[in-house]
């Protein structure tokens, strides 16, 4: 996808959580965000339609098949967190979020979430 940012997204509460996925190792494509329904946990959390999924609860899904992502979104009852990496030139749910430094949360969120991919990662 190029250059990025990689955004930490949490939501919680369970299925659904109001986006469609698309890609997956068998396509050749990165997984990616399609779609996104309005008033949704997704809609709510900051994803956006075209986010590329980096990592799923700490999973890496870079070589992960498309039914093997819908296993893993099936085997998740309250909270998922998703690192995703969002294109330098995607536009901002809110016009504000441009403008707002990330707070301490979401970078230890973020980080936490990153450990415990390349943690996956190595230990796969």
């Amino acid at each position: 996808m190029g250059t990025g940012d990689f955004i930490c997204i949490s939501m919680t509460g369970g299925a659904p959580w109001g986006f469609r996925l698309q890609g997956g190792k068998e396509q050749q494509q990165p997984l990616q965000v399609a779609k996104i329904r309005s008033q949704s946990k997704a809609s709510g959390s900051g994803l956006c339609e075209g986010d590329e999924v980096v990592s799923i609860n700490g999973n890496p899904c870079a070589d992960l098949t498309y039914p093997e992502v819908i296993k893993l979104m099936e085997s998740i009852t309250d909270s998922l967190q998703m690192l995703i990496k969002r294109r330098l030139n995607a536009l901002f749910l809110f016009p504000e979020d441009q403008y707002r430094p990330s707070s301490l949360q979401h970078l230890l969120g973020y980080f936490s979430l990153l450990i415990a991919t390349l943690a996956n990662q190595l230990m796969g």
